[in-house]
């Protein structure tokens, strides 16, 4: 299981492709408590996590003192990721969180600034770079030891400037991968008015099953748990924290209770994510989480959730396909 822990709510850009930055769900001032973030890992490491990352829908480096947050990661004894565009103009700490993160996740969408402006609006790639070669500089002084991968994210109006975004990652050390975008920032822009959506969805839910065909389940539901500022704990990581999502407070729910309340979530019921065959360890899941809401013992509790993460697949181009399995243009 991989736990995301978002222990901020604000991003500095406007991504079109993005809930956050169409503002589907604004952003706050709201930051986590270092206490209650560590009782959250804490909790997940009982709960069978074997990572966490602090990302999902904000930026992590806008909070100063992140380096604290990765830090208590690493005391838990777990892996800890930190997914980022770099594209804030000062980032305090840097190389002092870096020392204790194991992956850096590097998004871009752009090798020139008028590009990358594009779907990744408001950030500059002058700063990106900067950011980009002080990390560079620190890995080969052996001041930190982070794995960072650079993902671009591909659309038809960027593909010529992949090249030149590998060399410039490769060059410093870095790995470097394409990633279909989801959505498009000109055409298909992530719709601002989610809330009525969700409504609607839930408005004409039925309990038959319309996406998920007997012996399958989301791999959303077992694979992550995703929690926000407020550490309640949502449906799943690919949507936005809107309320009529929420399962509720992380630290209070059992993890079988989680579970079992995500597993039943009627908007899941019109979500066309793609689904997968359900793992034996994952039908012990379920038959746990049931006994637990019925009041039965649980004779001997399943380690962890899930395996890693669903293999991600390429295209003939060697291109990352979207894990939730379209192509939206």
């Amino acid at each position: 299981m991989l736990l995301y822990i978002d222990i901020n709510d604000a991003c500095g850009l406007k991504c079109p492709t993005c809930p956050k930055g169409v503002r589907a769900f604004p952003n706050t001032s709201k930051k986590m408590s270092l206490t209650m973030f560590s009782n959250i890992v804490q909790k997940g490491r009982y709960d069978g996590a074997y990572q966490v990352g602090l990302f999902n829908w904000v930026e992590p480096f806008l909070i100063t003192n992140l380096h604290e947050y990765t830090n208590i990661v690493k005391m838990y004894g777990l892996r800890c990721e930190v997914a980022s565009t770099l594209a804030v103009p000062k980032i305090p700490n840097l190389i002092a969180c870096l020392a204790s993160v194991d992956m850096l996740w590097h998004t871009v969408s752009g090798h020139s600034q008028s590009i990358y402006d594009v779907n990744h609006v408001g950030g500059k790639v002058s700063d990106v770079f900067r950011h980009m070669d002080t990390i560079a500089e620190a890995k080969r002084e052996g001041r930190i030891q982070t794995d960072v991968l650079v993902r671009y994210l591909k659309y038809d109006y960027n593909e010529h400037e992949i090249g030149a975004f590998k060399d410039e990652a490769t060059s410093r050390g870095f790995r470097f991968e394409v990633l279909i975008g989801t959505g498009h920032p000109v055409r298909m822009k992530c719709d601002a008015d989610q809330e009525t959506k969700i409504a609607s969805a839930l408005a004409a839910f039925t309990s038959s099953p319309i996406y998920q065909r007997p012996g399958t389940v989301c791999p959303l539901i077992f694979e992550h748990v995703a929690v926000n500022a407020d550490g309640d704990v949502y449906t799943c990581s690919a949507l936005g924290y809107h309320q009529a999502l929420r399962i509720g407070s992380y630290l209070d729910l059992t993890r079988e209770e989680i579970l079992y309340r995500r597993y039943n979530h009627p908007y899941c019921n019109s979500c066309n994510w793609t689904r997968r065959l359900a793992t034996d360890r994952e039908n012990d899941l379920l038959a746990e989480a049931m006994a637990a809401r019925t009041g039965r013992p649980v004779a001997q509790r399943t380690a962890r959730l899930s395996d890693p993460d669903t293999p991600s697949y390429k295209d003939e181009k060697g291109y990352y396909l979207p894990k939730d399995g379209h192509r939206a243009w």
